[in-house]
């Protein structure tokens, strides 16, 4: 069998049963070596890096502040015109805390839009914002990502296909802009998974698994993620496979069997 792939808990959606500071030690437990965070801006970064070094992990992404999270209203705000400064700002307390924690991947969200904004003006937002941020990351060392996202969950947002992050990296122009595949906001939104992500290996930089209708643990729901991991290993794909699932268990630990029938390890 081909080795496996590091997989990476993401510790908003798991161990979320433990206080946040003390869900890197409870990651370590199940065997992982590595995590991945969304919105850790509640604490100050220094009581992350000592969590996270007292459990000898590594972040490996991070999300930037994307403001409040709203259905349909607000998710991020790359894509929104007339934000600029609100987004600068953001990117720029994302790579503090990037910097600050030794992460590598800083995931920029596009934002929610409505139907009366001009989509040119958008796109065209979008690009530029992305160049700016994309250079700031590149300074330090920080790979920006974007991902698209599905319009069941998250309505008008506006990265909702994996043709649209293509569009928008070429159109950015920066070798330091790259595409996080989500296979859960995927096979959602446009199905297909495997051959959408083999066609996009060159473009990608991060995975995140989950598994549809509820976003559970692999083995809890319609994708195969045995045949998943196996395609996956067998692409060439080098990175990391962040779980980003809400755990069909209430102990998070309980929900990692798939890891064993999948042919994966924690790291």
């Amino acid at each position: 069998m081909m080795a496996s792939i590091p997989v990476c808990p993401n510790l908003h959606f798991l161990y979320t049963e433990r206080p946040f500071l003390d869900r890197f030690e409870a990651a370590r437990q199940d065997g992982f070596r590595a995590v991945e965070l969304t919105s850790p801006y509640d604490f100050p970064c220094g009581q992350i890096v000592k969590a996270a070094f007292d459990a000898g992990q590594k972040v490996v992404s991070l999300n930037a502040p994307m403001g409040p999270l709203v259905r349909g209203v607000s998710r991020g705000c790359a894509a929104v015109p007339g934000m600029k400064k609100d987004y600068r700002e953001q990117i720029e307390l994302g790579i503090e805390y990037a910097t600050g924690l030794g992460c590598r991947k800083l995931l920029s969200l596009a934002g929610i839009v409505r139907d009366d904004m001009d989509h040119r003006e958008i796109h065209h937002t979008f690009v530029e914002n992305l160049r700016w941020a994309a250079n700031r990351c590149a300074a330090h060392g920080i790979t920006l990502l974007i991902e698209s996202h599905n319009l069941q969950d998250n309505p008008n947002y506006f990265l909702s296909t994996v043709g649209q992050c293509r569009e928008v990296i070429a159109d950015v122009k920066s070798g330091n802009l790259r595409m996080l595949f989500d296979f859960y906001h995927v096979q959602v939104e446009e199905g297909n998974v495997v051959r959408r992500f083999l066609d996009n290996l060159d473009i990608i930089d991060h995975v995140q698994i989950g598994n549809p209708p509820d976003r559970h643990e692999p083995g809890d729901g319609e994708l195969n993620y045995s045949y998943i991991f196996s395609s996956i290993r067998a692409s060439g794909y080098s990175g990391w496979i962040g779980a980003e699932y809400y755990p069909s268990t209430p102990k998070t630990s309980s929900s990692l069997s798939w890891l064993h029938t999948c042919g994966q390890a924690a790291i």
